[in-house]
């Protein structure tokens, strides 16, 4: 099996199996990422239910000897948030006989005694269609170099068991402590707390530390701030730790732009006028005839020398930090 090269793709999940979903239909996006070692696969799933069941994250692929069906591991779900991420080295890849680019579907799966569930699903290629036929064989699995991968980490997550579970109720235990000195403090201080206000201050702080400066525009002003995002997953997560809810990965859009362009902008906007601060995505596109992300809320903004291919500007949104809300 030839090592593959370096590449990045994404995928976005759909929902299949309803009732999974928690206050609306769950979304997700899956990331693939060769190296020459092996490849990295992550995936970041929201409004999945949390009701105790274990979700298993199943590769579909075409082999030489027919269908391969490859059980990676298991999402862990956390607050209607799923997060995940394997690294298959190159002896993997080849005892599955799994090559990249002959994944044809990545599944969300409940597995049950005697059903299987398939809340989402992302399809590989853009003409191919879910195969209900595969369910069955999902269900009457065969024991494959799959479930020997599944064993040794059985087997290594076994050895460690206890230092793990010591450890997670220690920080569990600091982390309570923090929240309640925190909750302690803002009471103290006749600070109104809300789990639904956008934490600007940390916002600004994580993207600084996260994600480079730049001045896209060559016209640098007080009142913005620009960073260059070249990881969706890192920037979701931040705004979804900071109460930002942007429809990020559900948007095909955004991710065309930042897979031709490899960025996307994130920043900020500090009107002097009304004193309010706004959040400003900014999706790259070739000219202001590539379809805009946000429809109706979106403006087009030109670059000049750009050296990002044939990008000649960028669709921003503003989304305000008081309420959360997109401005038009």
């Amino acid at each position: 099996m030839e090592r593959p090269g370096y590449f990045r793709k994404y995928v976005i999940f759909e929902q299949l199996d309803p009732g999974f979903g928690a206050h609306r239909s769950p979304d997700g996006f899956a990331r693939l990422e060769g190296y020459r070692d092996g490849v990295a696969l992550a995936l970041q799933i929201r409004f999945l239910k949390d009701d105790g069941l274990p979700y298993t994250v199943i590769l579909i692929y075409d082999k030489d000897s027919g269908l391969g069906v490859f059980r990676v591991g298991t999402l862990q779900v956390v607050s209607m948030v799923g997060s995940f991420r394997k690294f298959l080295d190159n002896p993997t890849l080849k005892s599955l006989e799994l090559k990249p680019e002959k994944i044809k579907y990545i599944l969300i799966a409940s597995e049950q005694k005697d059903k299987i569930y398939i809340p989402l699903i992302a399809c590989c290629k853009k003409a191919e269609q879910w195969d209900e036929s595969l369910r069955d064989r999902l269900l009457h699995r065969e024991k494959t170099a799959e479930d020997r991968e599944d064993r040794k980490e059985k087997d290594k997550k076994g050895e460690h068991k206890e230092n793990k579970e010591s450890k997670e109720n220690k920080e569990n235990r600091e982390n309570r402590q923090a929240e309640a000195e925190t909750a302690n403090h803002r009471d103290n201080n006749g600070t109104k707390s809300s789990n639904n206000k956008v934490d600007d201050v940390k916002l600004e702080k994580m993207l600084k530390d996260t994600f480079e400066a730049m001045d896209p525009f060559s016209n640098p002003r007080h009142d913005y701030s620009w960073y260059k995002v070249n990881d969706i997953a890192k920037l979701s997560n931040i705004l979804y730790t900071c109460n930002l809810t942007i429809p990020l990965f559900a948007n095909p859009k955004i991710l065309v732009g930042l897979f031709k362009y490899r960025h996307l902008l994130a920043g900020f906007y500090r009107s002097d006028i009304n004193n309010l601060t706004y959040f400003v995505l900014g999706v790259p596109a070739k000219d202001e005839t590539d379809g805009k992300p946000f429809e109706n809320v979106c403006r087009w903004v030109s670059v000049e020398n750009s050296e990002f291919g044939d990008m000649t500007g960028y669709w921003l949104v503003y989304i305000s930090l008081r309420d959360g809300e997109f401005v038009s």
